[in-house]
């Protein structure tokens, strides 16, 4: 692949490919990589030690994403104007804390919730909010390659949560197991972060110019939109892939492993992805491969073969917030971009957290997929259009 980069992009790669590295590290240990992909670990001992149902246990999900929400727009914002360090440092050094306090949540629910909320709030500066932007000011002919490897961070963090979480559990409980995940933020994130660089200026950060502010213009107005959407539909799609194969009649262990393929398929298309933006008009690619999770809607629609749907899914989640990112960077000047970025992966994160029971509620009044499937693929249809519509990026891209 080194050789099918421009001569920029590889003299980018090799000043910078330590950030890229530390973000995927520091994004792996943060809450869009344990902190998410641990949560479905605790499920069965909250169930057995408090009675939970199993739905309110996953619920803790909803609450972390609204964390993030709330968060992302601000650290962002933080970030444009004091540099990620600082406030990736305090975030590390906070995180754990909120992990004691949750090692301690029970008997009522709503001590699961809030404390997944704190936890949340308290790894703001874990997510990519944060970390895109260190790549995006070290990056620029190679940013979508450079993005794309930073994010496979939470592919790791899918493959090693329960690798290691699961067997702590079973030995020692999973209070325990809150614990460690706290001691990996500290351990792991917390001397990343110390050790990353200041941001590096790029051209259009002068000293004089405003920074920190979300940049409005007809693009990053329709990122807004397409975030929002993307985040429900593509999050109810793979949330519920597995009951609706069970209701058109899969074992649910056959379902379980048609959606396994799925995981591959998002740390394929994140590293594609974003080679691709680094060589072609960037909202060309993203519609082509947004255009997967509607073909998958057809697919599920027409009882057609469930395990390309599970790829077709797999596809789009891991090409949406790559794409987000680095559309950020083309349409938004870098000084804002922390602040763009950031609102703009807060309402991703909130039609994510919405997504799931829409369709949940969805499947309740009509008693079938089908409806919300034909109506995700029509909203999907309109994102392909918008995001191919974009137009000429308004940053230019360094050149050979």
């Amino acid at each position: 692949m080194t050789s099918a980069l421009s001569l920029a992009a590889r003299r980018e790669f090799a000043a910078g490919w330590p950030a890229v590295i530390a973000a995927a590290v520091a994004i792996c240990v943060g809450m869009t990589g344990i902190g998410f992909y641990s949560l479905g670990l605790f499920v069965k001992p909250l169930q057995d030690e408090f009675g939970w149902s199993r739905a309110a246990v996953s619920g803790a999900a909803t609450f972390e994403q609204f964390g993030i929400f709330l968060s992302a727009p601000i650290v962002g914002k933080l970030a444009d104007r004091f540099g990620v360090k600082p406030i990736a440092i305090a975030s590390y050094v906070a995180t754990p804390l909120a992990f004691v306090a949750l090692s301690r949540a029970g008997p009522s629910i709503w001590s699961w919730y809030a404390l997944w909320l704190l936890v949340s709030l308290a790894g703001c500066g874990t997510t990519p909010a944060i970390w895109a932007r260190a790549i995006a000011t070290r990056f620029d002919a190679g940013r979508g390659l450079a993005l794309g490897l930073m994010l496979l961070g939470t592919g790791v963090a899918a493959i090693l949560a329960p690798a290691i979480l699961g067997p702590v559990i079973v030995a020692y409980g999973w209070r325990t197991a809150v614990l460690a995940m706290g001691a990996a933020v500290l351990v792991i994130g917390l001397p990343v972060s110390l050790a990353m660089a200041r941001d590096e200026p790029l051209a259009d950060e002068g000293r004089s110019a405003p920074r920190g502010n979300f940049e409005v213009n007809r693009a990053t107005l329709v990122l807004v939109a397409v975030a929002i959407a993307l985040g429900a539909i593509v999050a109810g799609l793979i949330v519920h892939l597995v009951p609706l194969l069970v209701d058109r009649g899969l074992d649910p262990a056959e379902a379980a492993g048609m959606a396994a393929g799925l995981g591959l398929a998002v740390v394929l298309s994140r590293v594609i992805v974003g080679f691709l933006f680094d060589r072609f008009h960037a909202p060309y690619v993203a519609a082509f491969f947004l255009a997967s999770p509607a073909i998958a809607c057809v697919v599920l629609l027409s009882g057609g073969p469930v395990f390309l749907a599970a790829l077709l899914l797999g596809v789009a989640a891991g090409a949406e917030v790559d794409m987000l990112a680095y559309l950020t960077g083309r349409y938004a000047a870098m000084r804002n971009y922390g602040a763009t970025y950031g609102l703009i992966l807060g309402l991703f994160s909130f039609g994510a957290g919405c997504g799931p029971p829409a369709f949940g509620w969805s499947v309740d009044l009509t008693g079938n997929y089908q409806f919300v499937l034909v109506l995700s693929g029509l909203a999907l249809t309109v994102v392909v259009v918008a995001i191919a519509t974009l137009g000429p990026y308004r940053t230019q891209v360094a050149r050979d």
